[in-house]
């Protein structure tokens, strides 16, 4: 079984490496930078919606106008470049290189609680494992709070399907179909991401309660989802993806138990420092480029 642990400070990249892949579950506490962009993001946030207090905004919103302001936030953030600074030094502060880091971008993630309040890309996600996507074994998340958590509204990891496999839908998930869909305006019925096929419930999983500032990091082979409550509260959350070169060079990774993706997609990674892609050091599938999804 996976173990979950909190680390007070940076450990040495193929440490993170050798525990991740392994299937651990690390928290580290209260990261500088981490807190830093709490900070600002807060404030783009508050602003963006208009409201001075966002985990209640939906109640004060129409759902048009919330999922609006919300979708501009996300792509405002998404594209600022000081924001995106910030995670990575985020990063580097608990033990990876910015030399070494390819990142996938800033994401900001909102589950709101009400089902009117929800939208595609923003509502509670089923248990996937984000490798199903990428197909890349080197593959890390990192996740954190906005604002606090409970246990009825975070993420949750499924620790015991780290080696146990689980029925899903990877093999007829495309993501270069999801994109041509998009181009042409008709992606609305094609799944986002490709997801277990098996109903698992939240309690079966481990939901995670972590404080603003501290980032969580487990591996993207990790089945893990989103789970929301009637309190009203809305869940706001930030997240990407890295991948080490130094662990691509090494040949470690996290293994690949139940995935049939057909692409592999170095293109969505790129060192902060220089844009310098993934695909430098590791191929894209022969069956086409990658893309971020956005």
């Amino acid at each position: 079984m996976p173990a979950f642990q909190f680390v007070p400070g940076a450990i040495a990249a193929d440490e993170i490496g050798r525990q991740i892949f392994a299937g651990d579950i690390l928290v580290f506490r209260q990261v500088p930078a981490l807190k830093a962009l709490v900070r600002d993001i807060d404030a783009v946030v508050r602003e963006g919606l208009g409201d001075a207090e966002p985990e209640t905004a939906e109640a004060r919103l129409a759902p048009d106008v919330f999922l609006a302001r919300v979708r501009k936030l996300r792509n405002q953030v998404r594209a600022d470049k000081a924001l995106m600074q910030l995670v990575g030094e985020a990063v580097a502060q608990v033990g990876l290189p910015p030399d070494d880091t390819y990142f996938d971008g800033l994401q900001l993630r909102l589950v709101p609680s009400s089902a009117s309040h929800q939208g595609r890309r923003i509502m509670p996600l089923p248990p996937h494992r984000d490798s199903w996507g990428s197909n890349i074994a080197q593959q890390i998340n990192w996740w954190a709070a906005l604002y606090p958590l409970a246990r009825s509204r975070s993420i949750v990891i499924y620790p015991e399907y780290w080696a146990r496999p689980i029925e899903n839908n990877t093999a007829d998930w495309d993501y270069h179909e999801l994109k041509k869909r998009m181009a042409e305006g008709r992606a609305e019925t094609y799944p986002v991401l490709p997801t277990a096929t098996v109903p698992l419930k939240p309690e079966e999983g481990w939901a995670i309660v972590i404080e603003p500032g501290d980032l969580l990091c487990f591996s993207a082979a990790h089945l893990h989802g989103s789970i929301s409550d009637a309190s009203g509260i809305t869940r706001f959350s930030l997240e990407t993806r890295t991948v080490s070169a130094s662990h691509v060079r090494a040949g470690v990774g996290a293994p690949n138990i139940d995935g049939k993706a057909p692409r592999t997609t170095p293109e969505w990674f790129e060192r902060i420092g220089d844009g310098q892609s993934l695909s430098k050091i590791l191929s894209p599938s022969p069956l086409g480029e990658g893309e971020r999804a956005g």
